[in-house]
């Protein structure tokens, strides 16, 4: 298909995007946090302990923050949660789909996918769209327990057990997807090995 090359950019600019999160953003909050990692990279999820650890560190810098008149880490977690990452999930659940229709209908693709291929791909996509909405539903959940309202509001453990089973949802989902995409390029490289029937 002469459109695959925008399937490629796409895939591109959530890379990118990944680098500048996980590489400039995500850092530069954590630390005003004394390193404490945000819950979007605790691949577990935090627990209560480690909730109510993070948002004390959350809390003494939103303080600070007041003092010196800059923004707190909590403003900037919100307003990261408003840009980048809002841009990002959809991008990532984009990617996966692209990268399962590309395994088979890209270059010399199959034109009629056998079953089993056809399967995977739908379970690509399943999971891409439930990894948006945890992702989606991580960060909103995150921005009630550590945002600027809560500073003052006070911590709320009781959405803790929602944040960790959002955060393990969308994590065991990407890596579903991604041994699924491995899977259906694994087997698309031997399509491409095995030789020519007869008369072909």
């Amino acid at each position: 298909m002469k459109w695959f090359w925008l399937g490629w950019v796409v895939c591109v600019i959530t890379a990118g995007l990944l680098g500048y999160m996980a590489l400039v953003e995500a850092p530069a909050i954590s630390a005003m946090l004394g390193g404490l990692a945000l819950p979007d990279a605790v691949v577990l999820g935090y627990d209560d302990d480690g909730a109510r650890a993070l948002h004390a560190a959350f809390q003494a810098d939103f303080a600070r923050a007041a003092a010196e008149g800059r923004q707190s880490a909590s403003a900037a977690y919100v307003a990261m949660h408003a840009r980048s990452d809002l841009v990002f999930p959809p991008l990532l659940a984009a990617s996966l789909a692209f990268l399962a229709f590309a395994s088979v209908y890209a270059g010399r693709g199959l034109a009629e996918p056998s079953r089993g291929i056809s399967i995977g791909i739908g379970l690509v996509l399943a999971l891409a769209f439930t990894y948006l909405a945890c992702d989606f539903l991580e960060n909103a959940v995150a921005d009630a327990i550590f945002g600027p309202e809560a500073m003052t509001a006070g911590f709320n453990g009781s959405l803790v057990f929602v944040l960790q089973v959002l955060t393990r949802g969308k994590y065991i989902t990407l890596t579903i997807a991604a041994v699924l995409i491995i899977a259906l390029w694994v087997a698309r490289w031997k399509r491409w090995r095995q030789p020519a029937a007869p008369g072909a």
